[in-house]
Protein backbone atom coordinates (compact mmCIF):
# COMPACT_ATOMS: atom_id res chain seq x y z
CA UNK A 1 0.00 0.00 0.00
CA UNK A 2 1.06 3.41 -1.30
CA UNK A 3 0.17 6.80 0.02
CA UNK A 4 -2.28 8.64 -2.55
CA UNK A 5 -0.89 11.93 -2.18
CA UNK A 6 2.57 13.84 -2.14
CA UNK A 7 2.99 16.10 0.96
CA UNK A 8 3.44 19.45 0.70
CA UNK A 9 6.41 20.44 2.26
CA UNK A 10 7.17 23.65 3.45
CA UNK A 11 10.73 24.80 4.99
CA UNK A 12 10.65 28.33 6.57
CA UNK A 13 12.05 29.81 9.55
CA UNK A 14 11.50 26.78 12.56
CA UNK A 15 8.64 27.62 14.33
CA UNK A 16 8.24 26.21 17.81
CA UNK A 17 5.83 23.73 19.52
CA UNK A 18 6.04 24.85 22.99
CA UNK A 19 8.28 22.17 25.31
CA UNK A 20 8.59 19.69 22.58
CA UNK A 21 10.53 20.90 18.93
CA UNK A 22 11.78 23.22 17.22
CA UNK A 23 9.96 22.48 13.66
CA UNK A 24 12.23 22.43 11.01
CA UNK A 25 9.72 21.31 8.13
CA UNK A 26 6.37 20.97 8.40
CA UNK A 27 4.44 18.17 5.50
CA UNK A 28 0.85 18.36 5.00
CA UNK A 29 -0.85 15.98 4.20
CA UNK A 30 -4.69 15.78 2.50
CA UNK A 31 -6.74 12.74 4.03
CA UNK A 32 -5.06 9.81 3.63
CA UNK A 33 -6.10 5.86 3.15
CA UNK A 34 -6.75 4.20 6.09
CA UNK A 35 -8.45 0.59 6.38
CA UNK A 36 -9.50 -1.35 9.16
CA UNK A 37 -9.03 -4.73 8.88
CA UNK A 38 -10.99 -6.03 11.69
CA UNK A 39 -13.36 -8.57 10.95
CA UNK A 40 -16.98 -8.74 12.86
CA UNK A 41 -16.54 -11.90 14.55
CA UNK A 42 -14.01 -9.83 16.90
CA UNK A 43 -16.90 -7.77 17.63
CA UNK A 44 -18.92 -10.30 18.01
CA UNK A 45 -17.12 -11.99 20.06
CA UNK A 46 -16.55 -8.76 22.74
CA UNK A 47 -20.60 -8.23 22.64
CA UNK A 48 -20.95 -11.26 24.08
CA UNK A 49 -19.17 -10.68 26.96
CA UNK A 50 -20.95 -7.28 27.88
CA UNK A 51 -23.99 -7.13 30.72
CA UNK A 52 -26.72 -6.77 27.95
CA UNK A 53 -27.45 -3.36 29.33
CA UNK A 54 -24.11 -2.70 27.68
CA UNK A 55 -24.48 -4.75 24.70
CA UNK A 56 -27.45 -2.93 23.15
CA UNK A 57 -25.63 0.52 23.77
CA UNK A 58 -23.02 -0.21 21.72
CA UNK A 59 -23.47 -2.93 18.92
CA UNK A 60 -25.07 -1.04 16.30
CA UNK A 61 -21.64 1.71 16.10
CA UNK A 62 -19.16 -1.33 17.65
CA UNK A 63 -16.84 -0.51 15.48
CA UNK A 64 -16.62 3.56 16.28
CA UNK A 65 -16.19 2.48 19.66
CA UNK A 66 -13.20 3.08 21.10
CA UNK A 67 -13.08 2.12 25.01
CA UNK A 68 -16.29 1.75 27.43
CA UNK A 69 -16.03 2.23 31.40
CA UNK A 70 -18.32 0.14 33.42
CA UNK A 71 -18.49 1.06 37.12
CA UNK A 72 -20.58 -0.55 39.89
CA UNK A 73 -23.69 1.68 40.64
CA UNK A 74 -22.12 4.24 38.01
CA UNK A 75 -23.32 5.53 34.60
CA UNK A 76 -21.60 3.52 31.28
CA UNK A 77 -19.37 5.72 29.55
CA UNK A 78 -18.14 5.34 25.59
CA UNK A 79 -15.62 6.70 24.19
CA UNK A 80 -16.20 6.85 20.32
CA UNK A 81 -14.01 8.29 18.08
CA UNK A 82 -15.86 11.66 18.01
CA UNK A 83 -17.68 11.98 21.56
CA UNK A 84 -17.26 10.81 24.98
CA UNK A 85 -21.09 9.94 25.66
CA UNK A 86 -22.31 9.11 29.16
CA UNK A 87 -25.33 7.34 29.30
CA UNK A 88 -27.67 7.09 32.70
CA UNK A 89 -27.53 3.48 32.98
CA UNK A 90 -26.56 1.61 36.08
CA UNK A 91 -24.98 -2.01 37.04
CA UNK A 92 -25.34 -3.68 40.17
CA UNK A 93 -22.88 -5.62 41.75
CA UNK A 94 -24.85 -8.93 40.32
CA UNK A 95 -24.19 -7.74 36.80
CA UNK A 96 -20.14 -6.71 37.57
CA UNK A 97 -19.76 -10.10 38.99
CA UNK A 98 -20.91 -11.49 35.29
CA UNK A 99 -17.88 -9.93 33.92
CA UNK A 100 -15.29 -11.90 35.99
CA UNK A 101 -16.21 -14.78 34.02
CA UNK A 102 -15.29 -13.68 31.06
CA UNK A 103 -11.62 -15.36 31.32
CA UNK A 104 -8.88 -15.47 33.58
CA UNK A 105 -7.55 -12.09 34.83
CA UNK A 106 -3.90 -11.82 35.65
CA UNK A 107 -2.18 -10.20 38.45
CA UNK A 108 -2.18 -6.84 36.53
CA UNK A 109 -5.94 -6.56 36.35
CA UNK A 110 -5.67 -7.64 32.86
CA UNK A 111 -7.12 -9.75 30.15
CA UNK A 112 -7.51 -10.10 26.50
CA UNK A 113 -9.96 -12.49 23.93
CA UNK A 114 -8.40 -14.72 21.60
CA UNK A 115 -8.46 -14.03 18.01
CA UNK A 116 -9.31 -10.36 18.72
CA UNK A 117 -7.04 -7.21 20.11
CA UNK A 118 -9.88 -6.50 22.45
CA UNK A 119 -8.61 -5.24 26.00
CA UNK A 120 -10.11 -5.82 29.54
CA UNK A 121 -8.93 -4.07 32.56
CA UNK A 122 -10.51 -4.29 35.82
CA UNK A 123 -10.55 -3.08 39.62
CA UNK A 124 -11.72 -4.82 42.83
CA UNK A 125 -12.81 -3.09 45.62
CA UNK A 126 -13.33 -5.75 48.57
CA UNK A 127 -12.23 -8.46 46.54
CA UNK A 128 -15.22 -7.71 44.59
CA UNK A 129 -15.16 -6.24 40.18
CA UNK A 130 -16.11 -2.44 40.74
CA UNK A 131 -14.41 -1.14 37.59
CA UNK A 132 -14.14 -2.78 33.83
CA UNK A 133 -12.56 -0.87 31.55
CA UNK A 134 -12.79 -1.69 28.00
CA UNK A 135 -9.97 -1.05 24.60
CA UNK A 136 -12.17 -1.88 21.50
CA UNK A 137 -8.91 -2.39 19.39
CA UNK A 138 -9.02 -1.91 15.27
CA UNK A 139 -6.19 -3.41 13.08
CA UNK A 140 -5.78 -0.13 11.37
CA UNK A 141 -3.54 -0.29 7.64
CA UNK A 142 -2.34 3.29 6.51
CA UNK A 143 -1.85 5.30 9.78
CA UNK A 144 1.53 4.83 8.91
CA UNK A 145 2.28 5.35 5.41
CA UNK A 146 2.52 9.09 6.32
CA UNK A 147 6.11 8.13 8.22
CA UNK A 148 7.26 5.14 5.41
CA UNK A 149 9.86 7.37 4.23
CA UNK A 150 11.51 7.42 7.88
CA UNK A 151 10.36 3.41 9.03
CA UNK A 152 12.01 2.24 5.42
CA UNK A 153 15.12 4.23 6.34
CA UNK A 154 15.45 3.28 10.14
CA UNK A 155 18.61 1.55 10.75
CA UNK A 156 18.81 1.65 14.29
CA UNK A 157 15.60 1.13 16.42
CA UNK A 158 12.69 3.53 16.72
CA UNK A 159 11.02 5.08 20.05
CA UNK A 160 7.00 5.88 19.65
CA UNK A 161 6.43 8.07 22.17
CA UNK A 162 2.79 9.75 23.61
CA UNK A 163 0.53 10.13 26.66
CA UNK A 164 -1.96 7.55 27.32
CA UNK A 165 -5.02 7.14 24.30
CA UNK A 166 -2.79 9.48 21.73
CA UNK A 167 -2.89 5.92 19.35
CA UNK A 168 0.22 4.64 20.31
CA UNK A 169 -0.32 1.24 20.11
CA UNK A 170 -2.41 1.24 16.60
CA UNK A 171 0.51 3.35 15.24
CA UNK A 172 3.02 0.87 16.34
CA UNK A 173 0.62 -2.02 14.57
CA UNK A 174 0.98 -0.32 11.33
CA UNK A 175 5.10 0.31 11.62
CA UNK A 176 5.23 -3.25 12.46
CA UNK A 177 3.61 -3.96 9.12
CA UNK A 178 6.08 -1.78 6.92
CA UNK A 179 9.38 -2.93 8.96
CA UNK A 180 7.76 -6.83 8.21
CA UNK A 181 8.45 -5.54 4.53
CA UNK A 182 11.74 -5.71 5.22
CA UNK A 183 12.13 -8.25 8.58
CA UNK A 184 9.42 -10.68 8.35
CA UNK A 185 10.09 -13.53 10.80
CA UNK A 186 13.02 -12.05 12.05
CA UNK A 187 10.79 -9.23 13.89
CA UNK A 188 9.91 -10.47 16.81
CA UNK A 189 7.13 -8.59 18.73
CA UNK A 190 7.20 -8.97 22.64
CA UNK A 191 3.79 -8.54 23.74
CA UNK A 192 3.86 -7.14 27.29
CA UNK A 193 0.10 -7.32 27.37
CA UNK A 194 -0.67 -9.36 24.29
CA UNK A 195 -2.27 -6.19 23.06
CA UNK A 196 -0.27 -5.55 19.96
CA UNK A 197 -1.44 -8.60 18.46
CA UNK A 198 -3.81 -10.56 20.57
CA UNK A 199 -4.24 -12.91 23.31
CA UNK A 200 -4.33 -16.51 23.24
CA UNK A 201 -2.64 -19.22 20.73
CA UNK A 202 -4.36 -18.16 17.76
CA UNK A 203 -2.84 -15.33 16.42
CA UNK A 204 -4.73 -12.24 14.69
CA UNK A 205 -4.05 -11.60 10.93
CA UNK A 206 -2.98 -8.90 11.16
CA UNK A 207 0.26 -10.43 12.26
CA UNK A 208 1.15 -11.55 9.03
CA UNK A 209 4.71 -12.87 9.12
CA UNK A 210 5.71 -11.35 11.90
CA UNK A 211 7.04 -13.76 14.84
CA UNK A 212 5.02 -13.28 17.43
CA UNK A 213 5.93 -13.81 21.49
CA UNK A 214 2.84 -13.04 23.80
CA UNK A 215 3.80 -11.68 27.09
CA UNK A 216 0.58 -11.41 28.63
CA UNK A 217 2.02 -9.99 32.40
CA UNK A 218 4.49 -7.40 32.27
CA UNK A 219 6.45 -8.96 35.06
CA UNK A 220 7.17 -11.71 33.01
CA UNK A 221 8.88 -9.20 30.15
CA UNK A 222 12.06 -9.22 31.04
CA UNK A 223 12.50 -13.02 31.19
CA UNK A 224 11.00 -13.06 27.70
CA UNK A 225 12.88 -10.44 26.10
CA UNK A 226 15.83 -12.11 27.49
CA UNK A 227 14.75 -15.76 26.06
CA UNK A 228 13.83 -13.69 22.52
CA UNK A 229 17.68 -12.63 22.09
CA UNK A 230 19.40 -15.37 23.42
CA UNK A 231 17.43 -18.23 21.66
CA UNK A 232 16.07 -16.31 18.63
CA UNK A 233 18.68 -14.14 17.34
CA UNK A 234 16.12 -11.50 15.97
CA UNK A 235 17.21 -8.62 13.83
CA UNK A 236 14.34 -5.87 15.21
CA UNK A 237 12.19 -6.57 18.73
CA UNK A 238 9.13 -4.65 19.21
CA UNK A 239 8.23 -3.77 23.00
CA UNK A 240 4.67 -2.24 23.71
CA UNK A 241 4.57 0.13 26.96
CA UNK A 242 8.14 0.12 28.48
CA UNK A 243 7.68 0.59 31.78
CA UNK A 244 9.89 -0.64 34.47
CA UNK A 245 14.49 -0.67 34.28
CA UNK A 246 14.57 -4.15 33.54
CA UNK A 247 12.24 -3.67 30.51
CA UNK A 248 14.49 -0.56 29.60
CA UNK A 249 18.14 -3.08 30.79
CA UNK A 250 16.98 -5.94 28.93
CA UNK A 251 16.45 -3.95 25.64
CA UNK A 252 19.67 -2.24 25.81
CA UNK A 253 21.25 -5.78 26.12
CA UNK A 254 19.57 -6.62 23.42
CA UNK A 255 21.22 -3.79 21.30
CA UNK A 256 24.11 -4.80 22.25
CA UNK A 257 23.71 -8.15 20.99
CA UNK A 258 22.69 -6.59 17.65
CA UNK A 259 18.88 -6.53 17.98
CA UNK A 260 17.22 -3.39 17.06
CA UNK A 261 13.97 -2.23 18.92
CA UNK A 262 11.13 -0.66 18.02
CA UNK A 263 9.17 0.80 21.43
CA UNK A 264 6.20 2.36 22.60
CA UNK A 265 7.03 5.32 26.22
CA UNK A 266 4.26 6.95 27.47
CA UNK A 267 6.12 10.63 27.72
CA UNK A 268 4.36 13.72 26.18
CA UNK A 269 7.81 14.87 24.79
CA UNK A 270 11.58 13.90 24.86
CA UNK A 271 12.32 16.51 27.50
CA UNK A 272 9.74 14.73 30.47
CA UNK A 273 11.16 11.11 29.35
CA UNK A 274 14.60 12.64 29.90
CA UNK A 275 13.49 14.11 32.95
CA UNK A 276 11.95 10.82 34.38
CA UNK A 277 13.38 10.53 37.69
CA UNK A 278 11.18 8.33 39.83
CA UNK A 279 12.37 4.94 38.88
CA UNK A 280 14.88 5.83 36.24
CA UNK A 281 12.73 4.01 34.25
CA UNK A 282 14.22 5.17 30.46
CA UNK A 283 17.68 6.32 31.80
CA UNK A 284 19.36 2.94 30.36
CA UNK A 285 17.41 3.30 26.85
CA UNK A 286 19.41 7.06 26.72
CA UNK A 287 23.10 6.26 28.53
CA UNK A 288 22.11 9.01 30.84
CA UNK A 289 23.20 9.18 34.52
CA UNK A 290 23.39 11.93 37.05
CA UNK A 291 26.05 13.94 35.27
CA UNK A 292 23.97 14.35 31.81
CA UNK A 293 24.50 11.92 28.83
CA UNK A 294 27.14 9.11 28.55
CA UNK A 295 26.27 7.84 25.25
CA UNK A 296 23.94 7.42 22.30
CA UNK A 297 20.43 5.66 22.91
CA UNK A 298 19.58 2.55 21.51
CA UNK A 299 16.99 4.12 19.22
CA UNK A 300 18.33 6.51 16.36
CA UNK A 301 14.47 7.49 15.48
CA UNK A 302 11.30 9.00 17.45
CA UNK A 303 8.08 9.44 16.87
CA UNK A 304 5.85 11.35 18.71
CA UNK A 305 1.90 11.06 18.54
CA UNK A 306 0.08 14.10 19.49
CA UNK A 307 -3.19 12.83 18.11
CA UNK A 308 -4.76 11.31 15.30
CA UNK A 309 -2.51 12.77 12.40
CA UNK A 310 -0.25 14.54 14.10
CA UNK A 311 3.24 14.03 14.81
CA UNK A 312 6.87 14.76 15.37
CA UNK A 313 9.83 12.84 14.10
CA UNK A 314 13.01 13.06 15.61
CA UNK A 315 15.39 12.40 12.96
CA UNK A 316 18.33 11.61 15.24
CA UNK A 317 17.71 11.04 18.90
CA UNK A 318 21.15 11.28 19.56
CA UNK A 319 21.39 15.24 18.98
CA UNK A 320 17.78 15.38 20.36
CA UNK A 321 18.52 14.28 23.30
CA UNK A 322 21.83 16.10 23.14
CA UNK A 323 19.62 18.98 23.03
CA UNK A 324 17.43 18.68 25.82
CA UNK A 325 20.40 17.73 28.24
CA UNK A 326 21.33 21.55 27.53
CA UNK A 327 18.20 22.62 28.30
CA UNK A 328 17.00 23.14 24.64
CA UNK A 329 14.21 21.93 22.19
CA UNK A 330 14.90 19.22 19.92
CA UNK A 331 14.56 19.80 15.91
CA UNK A 332 11.95 18.21 14.37
CA UNK A 333 9.92 17.22 11.48
CA UNK A 334 5.80 18.35 11.91
CA UNK A 335 3.60 16.27 10.00
CA UNK A 336 0.19 16.22 9.79
CA UNK A 337 -2.41 14.50 8.17
CA UNK A 338 -6.30 16.17 7.52
CA UNK A 339 -8.96 14.05 9.18
CA UNK A 340 -11.95 13.39 7.62
CA UNK A 341 -15.53 13.41 9.39
CA UNK A 342 -17.85 15.78 10.63
CA UNK A 343 -15.88 16.43 14.08
CA UNK A 344 -13.02 17.68 14.65
CA UNK A 345 -12.88 17.52 18.32
CA UNK A 346 -14.15 14.96 20.87
CA UNK A 347 -17.46 15.99 22.83
CA UNK A 348 -19.07 15.06 25.77
CA UNK A 349 -22.96 14.35 26.30
CA UNK A 350 -25.44 12.88 28.37
CA UNK A 351 -28.13 10.93 26.77
CA UNK A 352 -30.90 8.31 26.83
Amino acid sequence: MTVLASPSSEMTTPTIIPGIAQVTEHRRLPVQPVFDRSREEEFTALLEKLPGKVQVLVEDRIREVEEIKMQAFGPVEVLYRHAHVIYPVSLDMDEMAMLDGIGVWRADGRLGLEGTLHRFGRMDTMQQTSLVTVRVAKAFEGLAEPLRPWLEAAQNGLIILGLPGAGKTALLRDCLRILGERFAGRLFVNDSSNEILGDGFRPHPVTGLLSRVPIGDPALQLSKLNQTVKNFQPRWMAVDEVSAPDDARAIAYAHSRGARAVMTWHAGSLKSAFDEQEEKTLWPLIRRNAKGLTGPPVASLGILVRGRGEYVVFENLEESFAAVAQGQLPHGVQVSVAQAGRWQHREQALTG
